[in-house]
């Protein structure tokens, strides 16, 4: 079960690995941790949690539609392992040690899709969006290897600035717009994307999402350059046309279930937040928390709760909104505006309490309702 199905192992995980990452916040507010890190709070959302529900949904996924090999035991083990690595070393503050965890668990990723993407035995050919998925694994790879270099004393202030853009958003932004490719369209009531390679027209949509990736890229190298306005807007326009050219997300989803609807909301919030921190450069971190809880956050969980309901058979109580997808959506929201709020008040951490109190019981929510239906055979 747990090779045919991996979500079931790395969903709950992620959650787990979340809880770390925000929790940080609530601990220091309410004077538990007299210390806090922003650099600990990014790299355990981005590097742990949100790479474990990446993981998940992969190595379900690929299988599924390559019509290929399931994950091998070993692969599971070594991806849980490298991931609670990750988060362990982060909590050490051994950030050397974190970013090779973190390397392992994409040397894991890659191999796994590429062999399933251009093997022999596959039955079918990816869509041509999911050349964004080996771009996005490239992105951090080379930000693990910049944030590793960081840690020398020696190292150029870049290094670190370039490495958490690249972790931060330009593996998540890749893989956004590529599984988006796959995902809008299944859940919106669409026609899938046909194979790559199945004519002329899906090579060129290929050669076409591998020039978003190189855009994605360009993008930061500008940012990094002082282009602090030209760096996000150069990317909320390819993250548009991406979501809307090739996922057809101009269209709200037409099958009904609230979860679908959160895909959709969390698509087009992404690139709100990157035009925002690139209107307001000053304003940069809080409004790219429009892109991290409204954007990734909310469209992980989302499309996390679209694959548990339809591998578990549990599509009728999707489609009649239940409530706790209310409740997960409505807790990400507030916790986005809270966030967003923090910084215009005198209480900048109780707004951060806040925030990290109410983004909890969202996901605890969640995890409640299908966390014993995911560990159940």
């Amino acid at each position: 079960m747990w090779r045919r199905e991996p979500f079931r192992i790395f969903f709950p995980l992620g959650v787990l690995f979340a809880w770390i990452g925000v929790g940080h916040w609530l601990l220091y507010a309410t004077g538990v941790t007299s210390t806090y890190s922003c650099f600990f709070h990014g790299l355990v959302q981005m590097q742990a949690f949100m790479l474990a529900f990446a993981v998940g949904f992969l190595l379900t996924a690929v299988p599924r539609r390559m019509q290929s090999a399931a994950p091998s035991t070993l692969e599971l083990a070594a991806a849980v392992l490298a991931l609670m690595t990750t988060v362990a070393a982060g909590v050490a503050e051994r950030w050397g040690l974190a970013q090779a965890a973190y390397v392992t668990v994409f040397v894991l990723l890659l191999q796994f899709t590429v062999r399933r993407f251009f093997g022999s035995r596959a039955g079918r050919r990816p869509p041509a969006a999911f050349v964004l998925v080996p771009i996005g694994g490239l992105h951090g790879l080379l930000g693990a290897a910049l944030l590793g270099a960081a840690t020398s004393p020696r190292a150029p202030a870049w290094t670190t600035i370039l490495g958490r853009l690249l972790v931060e958003q330009g593996v998540f932004l890749c893989f956004a717009v590529g599984v988006g490719g796959l995902v809008l369209p299944l859940m919106g009531g669409e026609t899938p994307p046909p194979d790559l390679g199945a004519s002329p027209r899906e090579t060129r949509r290929a050669l076409a999402y591998a020039a978003t990736g190189a855009l994605l890229f360009a993008s930061f190298l500008l940012e990094q350059q002082g282009w602090t306005r030209g760096g996000p807007w150069l990317r909320a326009a390819v993250v548009v046309l991406g979501f809307s050219l090739g996922g057809g997300a101009w269209r709200r989803p037409r099958k009904p279930g609230l979860h679908r609807q959160l895909v959709w909301v969390a698509a087009w919030l992404m690139p709100v937040g990157l035009l925002v921190a690139g209107l307001w450069p000053d304003y940069r971190v809080p409004a790219l928390h429009i892109l991290f809880i409204g954007g990734f956050g909310l469209m992980a969980f989302a499309v996390a709760t679209h694959v548990v309901v339809s591998h578990l058979n549990l599509e009728g109580a999707a489609a009649s909104r239940p409530s706790v997808v209310i409740i997960l959506g409505a807790a990400f929201l507030l916790a986005m505006l809270a966030r967003l709020a923090a910084d215009f008040s005198n209480t900048y951490f109780d707004h951060l309490a806040w925030a990290a109190a109410t983004w909890l019981a969202g996901s605890a929510a969640w995890l409640a309702v299908f966390g014993p239906q995911l560990l159940r055979g």
